[in-house]
C-alpha cells in the first residue's frame, strides 16, 4: 500500500508494547523503534521522533541520501506530488520564499536540473 506513515506508527507502538513485556523481547523492540525512527526521519514526522526520544531510547537517525535534511525530504515529497512553492508554503505553514529556498537546496544537493527531475529522484529513492 505504501502507507509509510502508518507503518512508522505501527512499528513504534509495537516496539513500545514489547518493551513493556519482558527483557527477552528487548532486541526486537529496539529494532522496531529503530525502524519507526528511520521512517519518521525519512518522511518528516518530528512528533513521532520526539516520542521515540522521550522514551529514553536512542532514536537512530536515518541516513538520508545526498545530505538532505528531514525537512528537505518532506518538501521533496510535496514536489513529487506536484505542489508549487506557494502550495508547499501553505501546507507546511512557511513562506513561499522559504519553500523556494528549500527547493533550491534540494536541487543543488541532488544535482537535479528542475522539479520534474527532483520528483523522479524522490520516487527512485522511495522518498515520495
Amino acid at each position: 500500500m505504501g502507507a509509510r506513515t502508518w507503518l512508522a506508527h505501527t512499528a513504534y507502538e509495537y516496539g513500545r508494547f514489547l518493551l513493556g513485556r519482558n527483557r527477552a523481547e528487548r532486541a526486537q523492540a529496539d529494532d522496531l523503534l529503530g525502524e519507526a525512527a528511520t521512517l519518521a526521519a525519512e518522511i518528516g514526522m518530528p512528533t513521532l521522533l520526539d516520542r521515540i526520544s522521550a522514551r529514553g531510547e536512542p532514536a537512530p537517525r536515518a541516513v538520508l541520501p545526498d545530505g538532505l535534511t528531514a525537512r528537505e525530504v518532506q518538501i521533496l515529497a510535496l514536489i513529487a506530488r506536484g505542489l508549487s512553492n506557494r502550495e508547499i508554503g501553505r501546507t507546511l505553514s512557511i513562506s513561499e520564499h522559504t519553500a523556494a529556498n528549500h527547493v533550491r537546496s534540494i536541487l543543488r544537493k541532488t544535482s537535479c536540473a528542475n522539479r520534474t527531475e527532483a520528483a523522479s529522484y524522490a520516487h527512485r529513492h522511495r522518498l515520495a
